[in-house]
């Protein structure tokens, strides 16, 4: 949910301080520098020179298909069967 949050926050692809970005949201500082890190790595935003500010990358992937990417996510996961539901095979 941070990834989205923020990602929502920067969609207008306008520069962003991070400290603004968590007073608005209400979110720690460091959960938010993060999330920027991370969505920097991937490609879907651009740091500003300083790191304190971001915006969204004109042309990104998806936010969807960035997220599948992390680790233990069970869309990626090798040994998931897809489901938190129990199997009934016995």
């Amino acid at each position: 949910m941070l990834l989205w949050y923020v990602w929502m926050h920067i969609v207008d692809g306008a520069w962003h301080k991070l400290d603004e970005i968590s007073k608005q949201l209400r979110i720690p500082g460091n959960a938010v520098s993060w999330a920027a890190k991370f969505l920097s790595e991937h490609g879907m935003a651009e740091l500003g020179f300083e790191e304190d500010e971001i915006r969204l990358q004109k042309s990104h992937p998806r936010l969807e298909d960035v997220v599948k990417t992390l680790h233990g996510s069970p869309k990626t996961d090798k040994n998931s069967e897809g489901s938190s539901e129990f199997s009934t095979n016995i």
